[in-house]
């Protein structure tokens, strides 16, 4: 199996201000689908939405035609052409070196960047038209706008053009404009061989969105405070412009962005064509890849761990320092594990990635098994761990005894299994993020990892540390109270400081490493910032952790608004919990772009399950919802900050959960409200995955069979009826809140009882 990854580029063309929603719909809803459907065949999907793509140095040289043309070529084959009815701004004139290099423009003078983008990108290339698609939004929209309000959708005579010419010649220039786009949809539809192109796809204006921060650096107090009480949502639809004076009409004619209604099968469209398109480029023989139910367990172990890393290696820059302390390590005589330890979001698990390719590139004979906690079901509980780690020290040692169950021989087998392996035959056990091991079984206290070592056999394992924030489920904590550490990441050092060991600390971004992250991470998407941009970014000092300089450039990569860029990079937390702050305005972006109710929803019910809940569930707990068909582009927005242990999403990132749970859950009464929403959500399902009539059908059959449990119900229900119960009666050590009595029942209910007793473990 060919494990690289391919990149599939697609390049939006369209006119800017009147096109915003159509390419904010497809940036926050349909490319995230897509972009979920390709990474199962190892694809990447990049959006090039040049919006902002172009930095003002090059606008002030010229170079924005240029730089359109160069992206073009680089995302071949892939195009979406989206037009309404306005042209697009036309250069008076073609800077030199987009002629030097584009000869053919010279022949399409007074024509509009769009066209050109069209002409380069379709029609001059034949072997593209099986992978352009074109869409026309029905002219309707527009039609029944008041005049000022039209000229947002439709070709009219510029400020520029009424200032310098006669009204008579200004029209003319307007309607030139409105014939050479006839002409150009007219070319598309008639091209051979035939692009594909939707006509008229339906749309409602719902009118025009404003930005209340460009409304206070434009506006007085007295207008701002106008504009608020007629557009209280922050749009301003056409009974609430009638409302405006003249001053507000022309700054929200100037300054709003379309907000349209009525996209879904504009989307649905370009999903299903640009996906056709896809798979038959990359030959992908369906939608999906999941695994395969007989496939052999400890292959899918593996799998988890491989597409983890896979997730986490994309963008790496720098960290040359720490990358060659462990590769030291792994390349030394020293006999006792090492144990990397840094901050949250300061890069540990990608820096283990990191280490893991490089070594794995340079040491072919050598053998490294990668266990990333949290990347898989069965990851976080010590047993699995352990029988995963005797299972390749065994295999390394050429041992085919059994695997124990066995906690106490699992820990015995694993130290004499090691001591066993070949001294020609140098293996590596990498195991990321040990504070997120289960409680059971004492994992925290380390008695299971051996604490020497043979030379050839090495050992590295990380851990959180952090003297803020508190466990990421210490469900009954108030968010407002701070603590040394939380429980498992305290354990976990407090073993360590009694026991030999090397040691890796993971320090802050330096300046030139934040460039490079700066350089590569937008050129994913075709972004460029310019130089004050970068300056401006990196002299927030949050930005030398890793994590909140990422979140900033994928918050920066779906902003719109050319003109508002610099005020949004100033807007980033600059003092405090930084990575939290900047988290809560991830959120702040969700509320704007979804319902709210359903974001506080979505993430208040995933951070108050106990092992997290799968895409079914939430659809089932959000299903009364007004907006409940926004559950699935949600969750895809907060994709990267989630993680997925088979089924079940939960949050990968402690200060991400932390947001969630300051901003939703920081008082006992919403806690109670969500714990009661789960906990009346799993008591209404059975204990068993089956009828009383199969079950009994089952009794009679030979051999005998376990009967399916239920497993969620018996993990989720118990815990959200002792946390229902806490919060009923904080402060009190002696229960007496009726809350107590429904845990009561239910640990001693015979139902209960016995489906836990034959669950699987």
């Amino acid at each position: 199996m060919d494990n690289r990854w391919q990149d599939a580029l697609i390049f939006i063309s369209s006119t800017f201000r009147d096109m915003h929603a159509e390419r904010d719909y497809l940036i926050k809803r349909v490319f995230p689908e897509l972009r979920q459907r390709l990474e199962k065949h190892r694809i990447h999907l990049v959006d090039v939405d040049l919006r902002w793509g172009v930095t003002k140095e090059q606008a002030d040289n010229d170079e924005v035609l240029d730089v359109c043309l160069q992206q073009i070529e680089k995302c071949t084959p892939f195009f979406v052409g989206i037009l309404g009815e306005r042209y697009g701004w036309v250069p008076h004139q073609y800077p030199v070196n987009a002629v030097s290099k584009y000869g053919w423009i010279q022949h399409h003078t007074g024509k509009s960047v769009t066209e050109l983008e069209v002409v380069h990108g379709v029609l001059n290339e034949p072997r593209m038209h099986d992978h352009a698609f074109f869409y026309f939004r029905d002219p309707k929209v527009s039609q029944e706008l008041p005049e000022e309000l039209r000229q947002v959708f439709e070709e009219s005579p510029t400020e520029d053009e009424l200032n310098k010419l006669s009204i008579d010649e200004a029209q003319r220039c307007a309607d030139q404009r409105r014939a050479s786009l006839a002409e150009l949809k007219d070319r598309i539809r008639s091209t051979e061989p035939a692009v594909q192109v939707v006509e008229r796809y339906p749309c409602d204006f719902q009118g025009l969105r404003i930005n209340r921060r460009i409304a206070r650096m434009e506006l007085d107090e007295a207008d701002q405070h106008t504009l608020e009480q007629v557009a209280q949502d922050g749009i301003v639809d056409l009974n609430e412009y009638s409302q405006l004076d003249e001053t507000l009409r022309r700054f929200v004619t100037k300054h709003g962005v379309v907000y349209l209604t009525g996209l879904e099968e504009f989307g649905r469209q370009v999903r299903d064509q640009l996906w056709q398109a896809i798979q038959e480029r990359f030959n992908l023989a369906s939608d999906t890849t999941e695994e395969s139910e007989t496939a052999d367990p400890s292959q899918r172990e593996t799998d988890y761990h491989e597409r983890f890393m896979e997730s986490r290696i994309r963008v790496y820059v720098g960290r040359t320092n720490l990358l060659h302390d462990l590769a030291d390590y792994a390349t030394g005589s020293a006999t006792h594990p090492c144990l990397v330890t840094g901050g949250p979001g300061s890069g540990k698990s990608a820096a283990l990635v990191k280490f893991i390719a490089e070594y794995r590139a340079s040491n072919s004979k050598s053998e490294v098994l990668a266990h990333f906690v949290g990347a898989s079901p069965q990851s976080t509980n010590l047993r699995n761990v352990l029988r995963r780690l005797c299972a390749f020290a065994a295999q390394q040692a050429n041992i085919d005894d059994e695997i124990p169950q066995d906690m106490n021989e699992l820990t015995t087998k694993l130290r004499d299994w090691i001591n066993q392996i070949p001294t020609d035959r140098r293996t590596i056990i990498v195991i990321d993020a040990l504070n997120q091991l289960d409680d059971s079984d004492n994992a925290h206290l380390l008695y299971w990892l051996p604490r020497e070592l043979p030379p050839h056999v090495k050992i590295i394992v990380s851990c959180i540390d952090d003297n803020v924030v508190g466990s990421l489920r210490e469900p009954n904590s108030a968010p407002d109270v701070t603590v040394d550490r939380s429980r498992s990441e305290r354990t976990t050092l407090d073993a360590f400081e009694h026991r030999p060991k090397e040691h890796i600390e993971i320090k802050p971004l330096t300046d030139d490493e934040r460039k490079d992250i700066v350089r590569e991470v937008p050129s994913l998407s075709a972004k460029t910032l310019d130089p004050k941009q970068v300056d401006l970014l990196l002299s927030n000092p949050a930005t030398t952790n890793p994590l909140f300089l990422l979140v900033a450039l994928e918050e920066l990569r779906g902003f719109g608004s050319f003109e508002q860029l610099n005020e949004r990079i100033e807007h980033f937390p600059r003092d405090g919990d930084t990575v939290t702050a900047i988290f809560d305005q991830v959120i702040d972006r969700l509320e704007e772009d979804f319902d709210t109710t359903l974001v506080r929803q979505v993430l208040s019910l995933l951070a108050s399950a106990r092992r997290g809940l799968s895409e079914r569930e939430l659809q089932e707990l959000t299903a009364s919802l007004d907006e409940a068909d926004d559950l699935f582009p949600v969750l895809r927005q907060v994709r990267p900050y989630l993680q997925a242990r088979g089924e079940l999403l939960d949050f990968y990132h402690r200060s991400f959960f932390k947001a969630v749970r300051t901003r939703y859950l920081a008082t006992s009464e919403p806690r109670s409200m969500a714990h009661t929403q789960l906990a009346n959500y799993f008591r209404g399902q059975d204990y068993f995955r089956e009828s009383l009539e199969e079950q009994r059908a089952r009794a009679k059959r030979l051999p005998p069979t376990p009967r399916p449990v239920n497993i969620r119900k018996v993990d989720e229900l118990p815990f959200h009826v002792l946390e229902i119960a806490k919060l009923a009666d904080p402060e009190s050590n002696q229960p007496e809140a009726p809350e107590w009595d429904v845990v009561a029942d239910l640990l001693t209910d015979w139902q209960f009882l016995e489906a836990k007793a034959e669950a699987q473990p």
